[in-house]
């Protein structure tokens, strides 16, 4: 296995049992839910950028709220000459501004993001999500994230569910 390391940041934000995802529309989880987050760019703090990553992915102004910490793992992607790549993951809660107006998404050649929903905890599994997404659904479930660090090998990408 030769891996390549993806540092990002993301968001877990909760409403009435449901957790804001976003549509993923390429890379290693295209066809999957997904944590709003992502790369930082050049001199942007964690908290810059996943409030510039929220606005960009879903259109809503967020408040970051806590720092629960990081959580990594492996899946498999191909990408140069590399086999899978090593994703490392800064989580934070994060709150709706009180007077975010949804903007929507911004469009951009980078762009993964191909919209915004509330989605039920129980209809994030690992056929439906990525490695990020259900660590914030076991965050939100038991107060903690996922101490082992997973490999994600052979798993097909499968279409959502109709929400």
């Amino acid at each position: 296995m030769k891996s390549f390391n993806h540092f990002g940041v993301y968001g877990i934000c909760v409403n009435d049992g449901k957790l804001l995802v976003i549509r993923k529309g390429r890379g290693p989880y295209r066809g999957r839910f997904d944590l709003p987050g992502g790369r930082l760019e050049e001199n942007e703090s964690l908290a810059e950028g996943l409030v510039r990553e929220f606005m960009e992915e879903t259109g809503l102004t967020v408040t970051v709220e806590c720092n629960l910490g990081t959580f990594d793992w492996f899946v498999r992607y191909q990408e140069d000459a590399f086999t899978h790549m090593h994703h490392i993951a800064a989580l934070y809660t994060v709150g709706i501004a009180a007077d975010a107006a949804v903007s929507g998404i911004t469009e951009f050649a980078e762009q993964d993001s191909l919209g915004t929903e509330w989605v039920e905890l129980p209809a994030i599994t690992l056929d439906s999500a990525s490695p990020v997404t259900l660590a914030a659904v076991a965050w939100v479930n038991e107060g903690s994230l996922p101490r082992e660090v997973g490999f994600f090998d052979d798993w097909e990408v499968k279409s959502l569910p109709s929400t």
